[in-house]
């Protein structure tokens, strides 16, 4: 059991600080998608914006399970499913913006997780993933999602269908993208050009886009396959799929941005650590304080206003 490296993520990978002029993106497939003819339309966009491959793996579902990959990367998500009434309790934010879509307090709300909902609501997990409800049934915040499904608004839904996918017989394909494009456009541009590849073949289809409908583009690719939608989601991603021996991870402090935050001073490598852990947080803002889902935070945003961002926690 070890990952299948086709090109050795480089050590010494980074950007000069302070320097705005590059940016970096993880792109993986699902493993139901996981084939030849997907990795190439992936490949293909990223070529046709000009932009460097510096590492690529074949990750098997035996790597996700032993080394804990999707713990780590859902490690709120995974919360909320688990007991969501004790962490809206400990997020008022969260429990305001039920109260707001939802018509009632949050603790008057028939709120459960998602592994209890498959066993106390008879609906099974691939059940839950694919059930589609009406806009006033759903709730997209800080990361999490809740869905009215019959009498009950479940906490993140699909997340036990997609843990089970990831078995020993599956395996996703990994990509990180170098960019000397630092605008604030990079990674809506990169997901487009990825995207025109894969709906160009018909050998290519996206999972479920018919289904979807009138969801947009950007939101319906996410079934087909994931790519970093932020600096801060790219930092988080590229210490949890890229890989640089059989068993160690590139650590958050070795990314190109975590060695840019260090040099600078923006945050330790304590810090660092502890919203690679959590990156549910709070900044600073005044004499006021926001809640924060970081792998979303400064999503079209310049690297820049990331790192004045930073300097806030």
């Amino acid at each position: 059991m070890k990952p299948d490296i086709l090109i050795g993520y480089p050590p010494e990978e980074g950007f000069a600080s302070g320097s705005g002029a590059a940016a970096y993106a993880v792109v993986y497939v699902r493993p139901e998608t996981n084939t030849v003819l997907y990795e190439r339309a992936i490949v293909a966009g990223i070529r046709d914006r000009g932009d460097s491959i510096i590492y690529t793996a074949n990750l098997n579902g035996g790597l996700f399970i032993r080394d804990r990959i999707l713990q780590d990367h859902n490690v709120t998500q995974l919360r909320f499913a688990a007991d969501p009434r004790t962490e809206v309790a400990r997020y008022p934010e969260i429990g305001e913006r039920l109260e707001r879509h939802f018509g009632a307090p949050a603790g008057e709300l028939p709120l459960i997780g998602a592994f209890e909902a498959a066993a106390r609501l008879g609906v099974a997990e691939e059940e839950l993933f694919e059930i589609f409800v009406p806009p006033a049934d759903f709730l997209a915040c800080w990361g999490q999602q809740f869905k009215r499904i019959g009498e009950a608004i479940v906490a993140n839904p699909g997340l036990p269908a997609v843990m089970k996918r990831y078995t020993p017989e599956a395996n996703v394909f990994v990509v990180v993208v170098r960019s000397s494009d630092g605008s604030p456009d990079f990674f809506a541009s990169l997901n487009r050009a990825i995207y025109k590849e894969v709906t160009s073949r018909a050998e290519t289809p996206l999972v479920d886009g018919e289904r979807l409908g009138s969801v947009p583009w950007s939101e319906k690719v996410r079934r087909t396959y994931h790519l970093s939608r932020s600096h801060l989601m790219a930092l988080i991603d590229m210490s949890d799929f890229v890989y640089l021996s059989e068993s160690r991870r590139l650590a958050v402090s070795d990314t190109p941005l975590g060695r840019s935050l260090l040099a600078e001073g923006i945050l330790t490598a304590e810090k660092l650590q502890d919203i690679k852990r959590d990156p549910l947080v709070y900044a600073r803002g005044g004499d006021r304080r926001s809640l924060e889902y970081l792998p979303l935070t400064g999503e079209g945003q310049s690297l820049a206003l990331v790192r004045d961002f930073l300097r806030r926690l």
